[in-house]
């Protein structure tokens, strides 16, 4: 921030030697540079700082040991669109109501994270490679720039020629297979680098690590060099039986190392952003916020994919602060967290006035104790293509209820600390822990109501064109099961 005040007083001065009072750079703010980092598809438990086995995000690591990372950080839904529009809003899906892939989008009468940043002057940018993300359904609200960098899709979301792009079956291949990290972050380098003396908030949406997996050299035999049969990643998410229950363990290993591969080629791009902070000189000028929106499920409970379910394995996700100066460095929050309070955490990092709607809490207090001192249950939610799924994690627990008709068990219960997989449901509520978790889940739905009576409204009708939806439903999605955004 001395720097940039330095530049700021120099140029004023300049201004003024030249007669211009310099009035409009009076209104330059004086907060850091912010940028938020989605990593779609990343699972919390394939991450180095997180554990994981194999030296997958190194860099990511690096910003884990000079900042804060949380331990248990708890998305709000199992697939992208509402995921982000929770984190923009810090309110959990049933309050937002963008839910549903058949074209719901944000109620622009919320107020969205990158809408404080701009108000309050900030030069704005989201850059994103996942079609869920596109102004269509919302999501664009407050940024002065928006761009779609999938350049094999970008002319789709609208375009002239869409209609020859989606009847064409090779593009769905493309979609999922494409490379877009590296058109992502050069966009958003681009912006960053550009904007001068306003600070900047940047919305990075790195979409690689998302299926198929088929990362490119040398990641693709980076994990599992030997591996010579018949998986290379793609067709994951079609009905490729290639990839079911029961796979041979030598392809299932490969299939795992192969999205690890994806994740380590994504991390590299977390260097580049590093090398470029320091190359501007703004690294102590900077907070960066890394995340993700959901996991991916290996079959743990009998699927792939996302989308389906709101176990563990897609709604833990990873969460790192840094920022020099401002993030202390080396802290780890072991409690519970929630991607409803990203947003009030940014917001006051860069001295902003919270969201009025929010329901989520700022965690910058905890990255100073280590503890997160307010009632912190997580509420994830599944409410698309048929799924009516409701979680409510809490330390060391988590009940889920099934609110479709006929659901085979519509309430139940699982001790995560003896049980972290998830794998053995109890359905006893009269006492003991079933009666305890069933009553905190009570009552967040006494929360969820009031915060519904205070939003703006709920979600309103995306403009889905005929072509837009043509498109999606060709890239597979606007079906049910595991071919899924």
């Amino acid at each position: 921030m001395f720097r940039r005040r330095v530049i700021q007083t120099l140029a004023l001065a300049l201004l003024s030697a030249c007669g211009d009072g310099g009035g409009e750079d009076q209104g330059i703010p004086d907060g850091p540079n912010v940028i938020l980092i989605s990593i779609d598809s990343l699972r919390a438990d394939h991450v180095g700082c997180y554990g994981y086995k194999r030296q997958t995000t190194p860099n990511l690591d690096q910003f884990a040991r000079e900042g804060t990372r949380f331990a248990q950080h708890v998305s709000s839904s199992s697939w992208t669109l509402p995921a982000h529009a929770a984190m923009f809003t810090s309110t959990v899906d049933s309050v937002h109501g963008c839910v549903e892939a058949t074209g719901t989008a944000l109620n622009p009468g919320f107020t969205t994270l990158a809408e404080r940043f701009q108000d309050a002057g900030y030069a704005t940018g989201g850059f994103y490679g996942g079609p869920y993300l596109h102004e269509v359904f919302g999501l664009g609200q407050g940024f002065d720039e928006y761009v779609y960098c999938d350049k094999s899709n970008r002319e789709v979301f609208p375009g002239d020629k869409v209609e020859a792009w989606s009847n064409n079956p090779n593009n769905h291949a493309r979609s999922h297979n494409g490379v877009t990290n590296e058109a992502v972050y050069g966009a958003a380098r681009e912006f960053m680098a550009g904007t001068g003396k306003r600070p900047f908030f940047a919305f990075v949406h790195l979409w690689d690590v998302h299926y198929d997996f088929t990362p490119p050299p040398p990641w693709d035999t980076h994990f599992n060099p030997g591996y010579t049969g018949p998986v290379d990643g793609a067709g994951f998410s079609r009905n490729d039986q290639r990839y079911a229950p029961g796979m041979a363990a030598a392809d299932f290993e490969q299939l795992v190392a192969l999205y690890d591969g994806e994740i380590g080629w994504t991390d590299t791009f977390l260097g580049k952003l590093r090398e470029d902070l320091e190359r501007w000189g703004v690294k102590d000028d900077t907070v960066v916020a890394i995340t993700s929106d959901h996991g991916t499920e290996f079959f743990e409970h009998g699927t792939k994919g996302h989308r389906q379910t709101v176990f563990d394995e897609v709604v833990h996700v990873p969460f790192v602060l840094w920022g020099p100066g401002r993030v202390p460095s080396g802290t780890v929050v072991e409690d519970q967290t929630r991607a409803i309070d990203l947003a009030p955490t940014l917001l006051e990092l860069a001295d902003l006035a919270q969201l009025d709607t929010g329901m989520g809490h700022s965690l910058v207090p905890a990255t100073r104790s280590g503890r997160v001192e307010f009632a912190n249950a997580a509420v994830s939610e599944l409410y698309s293509i048929g799924f009516e799924l409701r979680a409510v994690r809490v330390e060391g627990g988590k009940f889920l209820t099934d609110g479709r008709d006929g659901a085979p068990i519509p309430e139940r219960w699982y001790d995560l600390g003896v049980d972290p997989g998830e794998q053995a449901a109890s359905t006893e509520f009269k006492s003991g822990r079933g009666a305890e978790l069933r009553q905190q889940y009570l009552q967040t739905l006494a929360d969820g109501e009031l915060a519904i009576s205070r939003r703006p409204g709920g979600a309103v009708a995306a403009d889905l064109t005929d072509e837009i939806r043509r498109a999606l439903d060709a890239n597979g999605y606007l079906k049910g099961g595991d071919e899924e955004e």
